[in-house]
């Protein structure tokens, strides 16, 4: 499956200077105008489509996911019983390289999911190389013993970090493992985003 790999601080801008913790390290944009000769003086009022596919796009981007993904994602946030955007929140926030990230083993979940591509997680003690793995209540994410990943998560672990250990998981940094505690709630989520405002752009097409 194809993924975007051009420039990051691009699309933060095209998206009005949006966080997007899971693309790049948060950082102050220089320019938060988007790109392009007109960028700077661009003066566009935005249609409500086009406010709705905004925040579908900052989805998008920050967890890495194809439209193929989020379309097949809604499918079942709207299946499952309960309010639809939280359960879209909930299924993306369950994948198996955005628990990665959120335990603090990368900085991006990009990282995170070339490690689990790789072959440097385990979940409950098996090997998982598929990066959008449902994670469970009570599953256990863990480096592998033969991982030479092990001194880099470390040093990430200790390091200054960009986003705090949200309340559904909990890590133990000596074994290099965290387990999932709860179901992740809307809240978790990291993004400055209007999670209505997706399920209604996709409301007439599903």
């Amino acid at each position: 499956m194809s993924r975007y790999t051009g420039p990051r601080f691009r699309i933060a801008r095209r998206l009005g200077g949006a966080e997007l913790p899971g693309l790049f390290v948060p950082r102050e944009l220089r320019r938060t105008y988007p790109p392009g000769q007109h960028g700077p003086t661009q003066r566009i009022k935005l249609s409500d489509y086009a406010i709705r596919l905004r925040e579908k796009q900052k989805l998008r981007a920050h967890y890495g996911v194809s439209e193929k993904q989020v379309r097949r994602y809604m499918v079942a946030a709207k299946a499952a019983k309960g309010n639809t955007g939280t359960n879209l929140l909930v299924s993306l926030e369950n994948r198996l390289d955005n628990v990665v990230f959120r335990l603090g083993f990368t900085r991006t979940i990009r990282a995170a999911r070339q490690m689990v591509g790789h072959g440097h997680i385990l979940v409950n003690g098996q090997r998982v190389d598929i990066p959008s793995y449902n994670c469970r209540v009570n599953d256990v994410i863990s480096l592998s013993e033969k991982s030479k990943m092990k001194e880099r998560v470390t040093a990430e672990i200790n390091g200054p970090t960009s986003l705090a250990l949200p309340s559904f998981l909990e890590r133990f940094d000596a074994d290099l493992k965290g387990v999932i505690r709860t179901q992740p709630e809307a809240s978790d989520c990291p993004l400055v985003l209007n999670e209505s405002l997706v399920v209604e752009l996709y409301a007439l097409s599903l």
